[in-house]
C-alpha cells in the first residue's frame, strides 16, 4: 500500500482487486453499503465490532451507536470507513438530520471518512448533498439519508474499482451537536404554528412525538403529510 500525500490530500494506491478483498459491512444501516454491494457483485460479510480482525481490508459502518475502540480501527488494511450526516466538520456528534433542519440547511451532507481515535474527525473520502424540502418529515429525511449514503458510497466505490483512494483532512470550523431527548420535542406555544413545524416534523411520532403542556398536563402531538385534495 502506497500513500502520496499532496498538501492536505493523501492518495492511496489500491493494489488489490476488489474481488479479491475481504469486506465487511456493520450498523443499522449497513443496508446502504449491502445493495451497492450487490449491485457490483461485490462479495461481503455482516458482521458485528468484535468479529474486525486484520485480514480485513475493508470495514463500511453507518448506524453504529457506540466508540469503536482505538486498537481495532487500525486493524483493517485500509481502516474503518463510516458515515456522518453533516458537512464535516461542521455537525460533529448527534441528530444530524434534526440539527440541519433546526438550523436552517437548505441540505443533508452525508459524509464519508476514514474513522479515527477523535468523535468523526477522520479524513474524508467523499461528500454528497441531499436537499432538504420544507414538507420533509423525519421518515422522508431518513429515506434521502438512506439514499444518499449508497450515492456516496457508490462513487468511492467506483474510485476503489479504479485503484485508488483519495483522503482530505477535515477543514474549518467545526461545531458539536448535542443528543436530542423527549424533552428536546416539547413544543413551544408561545409561538406561531408555521414557526414550530421545523420542531415538529424532526420528531419521531412513535419514540419521541412533539408533545405540549396545559396546565399539568403534557399533550402528544402526532403529524402526517398528505396531498391536498382538489378543492
Amino acid at each position: 500500500m502506497a500513500d502520496f500525500l499532496f498538501g492536505k490530500f493523501m492518495i492511496i494506491k489500491i493494489e488489490k482487486n476488489i474481488a479479491d478483498m475481504k469486506i465487511g459491512i456493520l450498523g443499522t444501516r449497513s443496508h446502504c453499503f449491502s445493495r451497492v454491494l450487490d449491485r457490483y457483485k461485490v462479495e461481503y460479510s455482516k458482521i458485528e465490532i468484535d468479529e474486525i480482525d486484520k485480514s480485513y481490508d475493508f470495514i463500511f459502518e453507518s448506524g453504529v451507536y457506540k466508540i469503536i475502540p482505538e486498537d481495532i480501527l487500525s486493524l483493517p488494511t485500509y481502516g474503518i470507513v463510516g458515515i456522518h450526516e453533516s458537512p464535516l466538520p461542521e455537525g460533529k456528534g448527534h441528530a444530524p438530520i434534526q440539527w440541519a433542519v433546526l438550523n436552517g440547511r437548505k441540505n443533508l451532507t452525508i459524509t464519508l471518512y476514514r474513522l479515527n481515535r477523535g468523535v468523526d474527525s477522520g479524513q474524508i473520502i467523499n461528500q454528497h448533498n441531499v436537499a432538504i424540502l420544507k414538507e420533509d418529515t423525519l421518515t422522508e429525511l431518513n429515506r434521502k439519508r438512506e439514499s444518499g449514503i449508497s450515492e456516496c458510497f457508490k462513487v468511492f466505490l467506483d474510485e476503489i474499482i479504479s485503484g485508488h483512494m483519495v483522503l482530505r483532512d477535515q477543514s474549518g470550523k467545526g461545531s458539536y451537536h448535542k443528543r436530542r431527548d423527549l424533552n428536546s420535542c416539547e413544543l413551544d406555544l408561545e409561538e406561531k404554528l408555521g414557526d414550530l413545524w421545523d420542531n415538529i416534523r424532526i420528531c419521531d411520532n412513535e419514540k419521541y412525538p412533539a408533545w405540549f403542556r396545559i396546565g399539568n398536563k403534557k399533550i402528544t402531538l402526532r403529524y402526517e403529510v398528505t396531498e391536498l385534495e382538489d378543492i
